[in-house]
């Protein structure tokens, strides 16, 4: 029998229905909430911001992404307004837009705090429906499915065991 979390966000996640695409509402705030995260990456080198990264690796999941590779394909295949609207910026000269490829995704979720990234996300799918009935009581302390999903694909994808621990 599968034990229930202790993140909000798998209880939240079930009763979401996956949307075609987000409204730009609600990808500022999925934005709001991710620049409360700290940015572990040297400044040096930085091509994209945190919260962008982040906001696409969301929007694939969402979109039913279940691997590194998938969400960079997703963000390949994004439309401009979509990848505006994920904070994602166009290049200085071609004007063309800039989407994280696979190797970025992979770097920042190894480097990103899971627990921080875990509390953000919970916090924003709280947010995108009213509660219809209390979230069933804790019966595990771990990560929430959707971390569980993104530190696995991390781990896949870098040929060894998830750095992400229940």
């Amino acid at each position: 029998m599968h034990a229930c979390s202790s993140s909000p966000v798998a209880a939240v996640a079930q009763r979401l229905a996956v949307p075609a695409a987000l409204a730009p509402d609600q990808c500022q705030d999925l934005l709001d909430h991710l620049a409360q995260l700290a940015d572990p990456r040297q400044r040096r080198g930085r091509r994209h911001t945190l919260g962008a990264v982040l906001a696409v690796a969301v929007a694939a999941v969402l979109a039913g992404a279940r691997s590194l590779a998938a969400i960079g394909e997703w963000a390949a295949d994004a439309p401009g307004p979509v990848l505006a609207a994920l904070g994602v910026r166009r290049h200085p000269l071609t004007g063309a837009w800039r989407s994280p490829a696979e190797a970025t995704v992979r770097r920042v979720l190894a480097c990103v705090d899971p627990d921080a990234l875990d509390r953000a996300i919970g916090a924003w799918l709280a947010g995108q429906l009213p509660p219809t009935r209390p979230p069933p009581a804790p019966t595990r302390v771990g990560r929430s499915r959707w971390t569980a999903r993104l530190c696995a694909a991390a781990a896949t994808t870098l040929g060894r065991r998830s750095t992400c621990s229940p």
